[in-house]
This record gives structure tokens, C-alpha cells and sequence, in this order.
């Protein structure tokens, strides 16, 4: 009998319990051919940013031309740079209704503006209250797991955050605003601590231990944090799997070992935060401290690197573990927050703006075509990383020959566009949840068939959307109290 019974879950399993997910190989499947049986996943992520500037030419984000072929402006710049705007849409000009206390619309907002937006944009469920910024509804990462058979793999859903800490205050985890999955349990639901440290992600990703004995999952455990290659732990059952492997699963298997030692070399350059979900994770005693508060228009505080934790390199290592668990389908849903609501991140070492990405659109670093542009930055930094995971799964094949991307639904939402604010009553601001605008990739169930388009859907919610994406994915679900999808995505 062979030594390795192989599925599209399978793991290689090495010293002290420790276990390390394969790529989908052949062997697996038994048959290379096209229709062979491909999961489907569903990708969500957040930007805790508005789209727009209150003067000169309120967002360069919105292309002129509809359709196919749209123009790229400065906010949606990666698109070209990365090679992936056929695979893009953008649909523009949507809106999330609002009222008082006690007369707030169906999907609709509180009319007070900091994190109000996001309940609604990721459950489709009016805000609960003008106190409360947590969702009243289950959110699409986990409505999709539970329909595309989360529990056929190791994680029914991964749920994760770029920004290590809040930055103001007492510089913790965020509350609801460092949150956007919530799960409903028999009516009640249930907020979800997104797990932020890239360190915890792949260890709780790709070592998966379950031996009988807890003393030896620690030593596992103690030989990761003593910076031992996980390729390494695995490595004598690796080979042995590798002599029974054809010419094709043989590359494969080679690249994977590759990407996880190439992965595991910019893990070690990342500090796991000591607040949130990740105070479970006991301190290995070497982690740099997370960058510390900037209070308000300390341009000098940005300047010298506060309000930072390397979410560049977080960013760019969360997006590769997600890749990596929709290509050896560890799961098949997942969301990243990569900042949150209201966000003060540091924009000084992303793209060279002493201010944090909230008081940018406040004029942080001036008026005119300056701020504009500094807005349209920020906006960028996030499509940036969003569309780099379009990119990996677009290049990244299948069995049958197809991608990842052509059985996946992905969706990038904003807290804000710009517009009339109810709470202020100015008739041009950042604060408000007009003219909103959502990015949807993928190529399954004909999801921009004919190529990414630009659709501007006046007065639809920003959730339908993500019901269209749901849709295409063969869900039968819309989201919370909004209803329908937007015409012209499925082909």
C-alpha cells in the first residue's frame, strides 16, 4: 500500500507532529483534464479610506469612459502597473442611505460618519445604533463559506488585518473598527478578531499539528519560533513523496518548496503585534514594538516613523498566505482588512506623506491638486495590494489548465467615497457614503466574461455588488436587507 493516500487537502507531515499543506498536484485528482473538479473561492477585502477630496476634482478614482477599455486615473494606477485591469471592474457613483437615531433606512448608515459605513457595506444590515459600529448581520466571507464547503477544508474562512494597531489612544486592536467578519450563531451574532500578526497567520495556516501529545506540539511550535525552516521540518517526507511523483507534480511540488522558503525568509522580518487576537501568541521575545501613537497634525511624529508597523511588508506577506491557502485549498474564503475605519495609519513611509490616511483627506498635507493627489495615494496603496492578489491568482494554474482567479470572486471595498454630509450638512466632504465606488475581479460563473468594465450604477448600494459576486460564485444569498445585484457584471 502506498505510503501517501493523497487529497487536495493533503499535508506533509515531519518531525514533532508538524504538518505543511501541498499544492494541488495531478496525483491528486487522478486526471489533468479540463472539468476536473475545481473549488470555488470568494476573496473580501476593506480599505478603511474615503475615494475623494473636498476641491479641485473631488476623486481620481472614477474612470471618464464606461465600459470596457476605461481609463485608469491616479487612485486605480496599479491596475495598469500590475497587467490586471481586464480582469477589473469598477462599478462608481453608489451610495449607502442614512438617517437619525431610530429612522435609519434599510442598508443604511447612522447619520453620525466614523465607522458607520462599514456595518452596512460588509452585512448589508442597517447600523444598530449611533453607540454601537457593529454589524447586525453576517458578513459575505463567512455567508460564502458556508456555501462553498468550508467544512471540507482546514479553515472554513481566514479572516485577517494589515494595520497592527489603532495608533491614537491606547494604541489597541480597534474594537469593531479593527473588524469586518461577523458570523451568525442561532440570531446572535458573533464579531470575529481578525488575526493581524503574519507570524500567527502562517503558523496557524500551514503547520496544522494535531498530535496526541500537547509537549510535542510545543516543541513544533518552539522549533518555528526558533526561526527553523517549516520546508525543513518536512523535508525527508518531502523527498519520499517526490519519487513517486510525475515530471508536472515534481515542478510543482519544487516551486512550492520554493515560494514557502522565499515566505518563511520575509516572515522573519516581521514583529508580531502584543495586543488583540495576537495576545494569544506567546512573545518569542524578539519582536520590535509596534509603532507607537501620532496624535492629530504631529506632522513630526509621522516624519520620525510613528504610527507604522511595517504594514507594507505585512500587506505583501498576508496577501501571498491567502494565495497560497486558495491554491492548496486550505480555504476557500477569506477577507483582509488592510486598514480600519478611520484610519490612522502612516502614510509617510508608503508613498512619502507626513500625515495618516484619515487627516489626508482633511487637508494633512494641504489643498488643491497636492491633497487631491496625496487622497488618491492612499487609495492607490490599497488597490495596490488588492490587485497583486489578482495578479498571483491569475498566474497561478490549475489542474485542468485554467486559474485560480477563473473560479474566484473578489471584492475591494472603501468606507467612503465623498459627497454631501448629513452630519455636518457641508455639501462637499470626505464624510460621506456618496458616490461610492467598488472594485470586483474574477472570472467565475462569467464574471467579466468580456473583460473588467466600468459600470456607474446611480443610487445602487455598494453591497449589491458584493451580491453580484455571490451570484456569479452560485450562491443563493443577498446580502442582509439589500437586494439585487448590478446589471452588466456577469456576462
Amino acid at each position: 500500500m502506498p505510503r501517501f493516500r493523497l487529497s487536495r487537502r493533503s499535508m506533509l507531515r515531519g518531525t514533532a507532529g508538524f504538518a505543511m499543506a501541498l499544492p494541488a498536484l495531478e496525483i491528486m485528482s487522478g486526471t489533468a483534464h479540463a472539468g476536473a473538479d475545481i473549488p470555488r473561492r470568494y476573496f473580501l477585502g476593506f480599505a478603511g479610506t474615503s475615494t475623494g477630496f473636498p476641491t479641485f476634482d473631488y476623486d481620481l478614482l472614477k474612470p471618464d469612459a464606461t465600459g470596457v477599455g476605461y481609463d485608469i486615473k491616479r487612485a486605480l494606477a496599479p491596475l495598469a502597473d500590475l497587467g490586471v485591469r481586464e480582469e477589473v471592474s469598477v462599478v462608481t457613483d453608489l451610495e449607502i442611505p442614512w438617517g437619525e437615531e431610530g429612522s435609519i433606512p434599510a442598508g443604511g448608515r447612522h447619520i453620525g460618519w466614523h465607522a458607520h459605513s462599514t456595518a452596512p457595506l460588509i452585512s448589508g444590515v442597517r447600523s444598530i445604533s449611533g453607540s454601537n459600529e457593529a454589524a447586525a448581520g453576517a458578513t459575505s466571507e463567512v455567508v460564502a463559506a458556508d456555501a462553498l464547503g468550508g467544512d471540507e477544508t482546514l479553515h472554513r474562512y481566514l479572516a485577517y488585518r494589515v494595520q497592527a494597531a489603532y495608533y491614537r489612544g491606547s494604541n489597541g486592536d480597534g474594537g469593531n473598527r479593527g473588524r469586518i467578519t461577523y458570523r451568525d450563531e442561532g440570531g446572535s451574532i458573533i464579531p470575529i478578531d481578525p488575526i493581524s500578526s503574519p507570524r500567527l497567520a502562517y503558523e496557524s495556516l500551514f503547520t496544522g499539528f494535531v498530535p496526541p501529545d500537547p509537549a510535542e506540539a510545543a516543541e513544533a511550535l518552539a522549533a518555528l519560533r526558533r526561526r527553523r525552516s517549516a520546508v525543513d521540518l518536512v523535508l525527508e517526507d518531502a523527498q519520499s513523496l517526490m519519487t513517486k511523483l510525475g515530471s508536472a507534480d515534481q515542478t510543482r511540488m519544487e516551486r512550492h518548496l520554493d515560494e514557502l522558503r522565499d515566505l518563511e525568509r520575509r516572515l522573519d522580518e516581521v514583529s508580531t503585534p502584543a495586543e488583540g487576537a495576537c495576545a494569544l501568541l506567546p512573545d518569542p521575545g524578539e519582536d520590535p514594538a509596534i509603532g507607537g501613537t501620532v496624535e492629530n497634525g504631529d506632522t513630526n511624529g509621522y516624519a520620525s516613523g510613528g504610527a507604522y508597523s511595517d504594514e507594507e511588508l505585512r500587506a505583501t506577506v498576508m496577501t501571498d498566505l491567502v494565495a497560497m491557502a486558495f491554491t492548496c485549498d486550505l480555504t476557500r474564503s477569506a477577507s483582509l482588512m488592510y486598514t480600519m475605519a478611520q484610519c490612522f495609519l502612516n502614510a509617510n513611509p508608503l508613498f512619502g506623506q507626513p500625515s495618516d490616511i484619515h487627516e489626508l483627506g482633511h487637508y494633512g498635507v494641504g489643498g488643491g491638486e497636492v491633497g487631491l493627489n496625496a487622497v488618491s495615494d492612499g487609495v492607490a496603496w490599497h488597490v495596490g495590494h488588492w490587485a497583486r492578489l489578482v495578479q498571483k491568482l491569475r498566474d497561478t494554474q490549475e489542474l485542468d489548465g485554467s486559474s485560480v482567479l477563473d473560479h474566484t470572486a473578489m471584492v475591494l471595498l472603501f468606507e467612503g467615497g465623498w459627497g454631501f454630509d448629513p452630519e455636518s450638512g457641508d455639501a462637499l466632504s470626505v464624510h460621506s457614503s456618496e458616490n461610492m465606488a467598488v472594485l470586483l475581479a474574477g472570472r467565475v460563473g462569467g464574471l467579466n466574461a468580456g473583460g473588467g468594465v466600468h459600470i456607474s450604477s446611480p443610487g445602487s448600494h455598494p453591497t449589491q455588488v458584493v451580491n453580484t459576486a455571490l451570484s456569479a460564485l452560485g450562491i443563493n444569498h443577498e446580502m442582509g436587507e439589500v437586494s439585487g445585484i448590478i446589471d452588466g457584471l456577469i456576462g
